[in-house]
């Protein structure tokens, strides 16, 4: 089968490969899927770059990849949980760039007969990331009032329809151009952070803020929006303990308790009710040229959503 690996860090052009490696050996617990679909995440190209050595070293040649969704094509004996030609939406710890993978059964789901495997992808990691960010982490309550700051990215998108679907008062940035579709979410109000200042716009309104931006840039907005005594959540870094006011400050990352499947069965009843959008930018061909070309536009300024490569 064939596989699109990185050879070591650098840029993508110089490390990415395709090789041909032997199918892995199915063992009990696991299930083998043939992929159609995965997207690519920021963490990806922080793994391909090299930015996280000194933390994970990684075994070259090296299949990267957590995203995908596919069709079951092997079971192990006894297994009751999929049937061959399942199609299933999965997040295993790493693999994806590929034809196949072999994976355990608690990290994969079926998907609605409706949802496209693109969409399924696109929605693995940032689908988990908000759900447990929203309802693991914060416990969030239905009466807060929460700014999500990012509203059209990838995690952004989905934290103002999961808040939308829970009762929340939602606030809401991103560009002016993505206003239409964040509205179209279920932002209660809106302001375009390349047009307005939201911190002016939304001083001291939210009960809880949550940057969802890239690099977690809009810290000082942020903080502006923040209630004193309300709680502050970073997908990535958090304000210095000097630009911090009074409250709760939260840096979001996963944890063992926090179950896919428990994530997966929210999104996908969400999804199937209707009350869900997987925000796709683009989709790209299945083919090792899409994925350096993936790789080199979420490194720069991508268009808000998901990069996904398909058959």
């Amino acid at each position: 089968m064939e596989r699109f690996a990185i050879k070591g860090y650098g840029k993508p052009e110089a490390v990415f490969e395709t090789i041909t490696a032997n199918p892995r050996e199915l063992t009990a617990g696991h299930i083998r899927v043939a992929i159609k679909a995965f997207a690519i995440n920021p963490y990806d190209i922080s793994l391909r770059s090299g930015a996280q050595q000194e933390f994970r070293s990684l075994t070259f040649p090296y299949v990267l990849g957590n995203d995908a969704a596919g069709i079951v094509t092997e079971v192990f004996a006894e297994e009751t949980d999929f049937s061959v030609g399942d199609r299933v939406v999965i997040h295993p710890i790493s693999g994806t760039y590929g034809e196949e993978v072999v994976l355990p059964n608690k990290k994969a789901a079926k998907i609605p007969d409706q949802m496209s495997f693109a969409e399924a992808a696109g929605m693995v990691t940032t689908g988990i990331t908000a759900y447990n960010l929203l309802f693991q982490l914060l416990k969030v309550k239905s009466k807060q009032k929460v700014m999500v700051l990012g509203a059209s990215g990838g995690v952004g998108s989905i934290l103002v329809q999961l808040l939308h679907q829970n009762g929340n008062f939602v606030l809401a940035s991103a560009r002016k151009v993505n206003e239409d579709k964040v509205r179209a979410f279920g932002a209660d109000e809106f302001v375009a952070y390349d047009t307005e200042n939201p911190g002016a716009v939304f001083s001291e309104q939210a009960d809880v803020v949550i940057d969802a931006t890239k690099g977690s840039r809009s810290s000082e907005a942020g903080l502006a929006i923040l209630k004193p005594g309300g709680t502050y959540v970073a997908l990535n870094d958090l304000p210095t303990e000097e630009e911090r006011k009074e409250g709760t400050y939260l840096s979001f990352a996963p944890q063992k308790e926090y179950l896919d499947h428990v994530a997966f069965d929210y999104l996908l009843q969400t999804y199937a009710a209707g009350n869900l959008t997987i925000n796709i930018a683009e989709i790209l061909p299945f083919q090792l040229s899409s994925v350096i070309e993936a790789h080199e536009k979420i490194a720069g300024h991508p268009t808000a959503g998901k990069i996904v490569i398909a058959k």
